[in-house]
């Protein structure tokens, strides 16, 4: 799992290429989507949507997502759950404070 943290973030600017073709597929798709009702649609969308973020970024799921905002890289992940940058206990190597075996988010 982590191997594909890893890649989402390495690779975030294909990432969020792929983000915005299937934002505007939505948008294409929008009159089908709608005549088969959005309440319908909503538990299989989060469904695959918590499956996907959880896979790639692991997400969870806080309704507060900057992920396009931080290179496709979750700071939820940080044990001090800080959203705004380093928290200046990171180590020289990149390596958080509390978990060393970690790379800082």
């Amino acid at each position: 799992m982590y191997a594909l943290r890893l890649f989402s973030t390495r690779h975030a600017r294909g990432l969020e290429t792929v983000y915005r073709l299937f934002g505007g597929m939505l948008v294409a798709l929008a009159p089908i989507l709608r005549a088969i009702g959005h309440r319908r649609l909503e538990r299989p969308t989060a469904a695959v949507e918590r499956a996907v973020k959880g896979l790639l970024f692991d997400c969870r799921m806080c309704g507060q997502c900057v992920l396009s905002s931080t290179g496709m890289t979750c700071p939820m992940n940080c044990p001090k759950e800080l959203r705004n940058g380093p928290c200046g206990g990171v180590r020289a190597d990149g390596s958080c404070e509390i978990e060393p075996a970690m790379r800082c988010v």
